[in-house]
């Protein structure tokens, strides 16, 4: 097998992968230009034609600012959680800048579903301390009535009786 074969095998391979990850995958230049962005991606940001982005600044889909950070430290950013509010994502992201081929590659993967249920389980923990507090504070409030009226009748059985034992005294 020659060599330009098995280099264009291995590309073809490798594009297949890029291009069926359920995770989104954008590869930026240093100047923060889209040069790849696979079907995932396109999926996550509502991008109808790839292509239409070729060159194109990353700014027209995200926010650069993170990207720009990553080619001036030259430090890889793993997991971070980051909501993409215009498109109501939440993904987990990575970002590393490879310096040798200077480009910076953006992964990510969409846990919006995973986020709306924590944020769902939240919501319901909220809702029940709240109920909770209520019913107890219901209790105290019965039980501070069953005291008061206890404490009236212990007091006019108290008269009662005193006046019985009184009236009985006095025969």
């Amino acid at each position: 097998m020659c060599l330009p074969y098995l280099v264009e095998k291995a590309e073809s391979f490798s594009d297949t992968i890029i291009q069926n990850t359920p995770n989104g995958i954008i590869v930026l230049n240093e100047s923060l230009e889209i040069q790849q962005i696979n079907n995932a991606a396109c999926s996550m940001l509502r991008v109808k034609n790839a292509a239409d982005l070729d060159g194109e600044p990353v700014m027209t889909l995200l926010d650069p600012t993170d990207y720009f950070l990553a080619v001036n430290s030259g430090e890889k950013v793993t997991n971070r959680l980051k909501h993409l509010d215009e498109y109501g994502l939440y993904v987990d992201e990575t970002i590393i800048y490879d310096k040798a081929y200077k480009i910076v590659m953006i992964l990510m993967r969409d846990v919006t579903r995973e986020e709306q249920m924590k944020l769902d389980k939240k919501l319901r923990s909220e809702k029940a301390v709240e109920i909770t507090d209520k019913v107890v504070a219901k209790h105290m409030r019965t039980v501070q009535e069953i005291a008061s009226l206890l404490g009236e009748t212990t007091a006019e059985t108290k008269i009662a009786l005193t006046k019985l034992k009184e009236n009985l005294t006095d025969e």
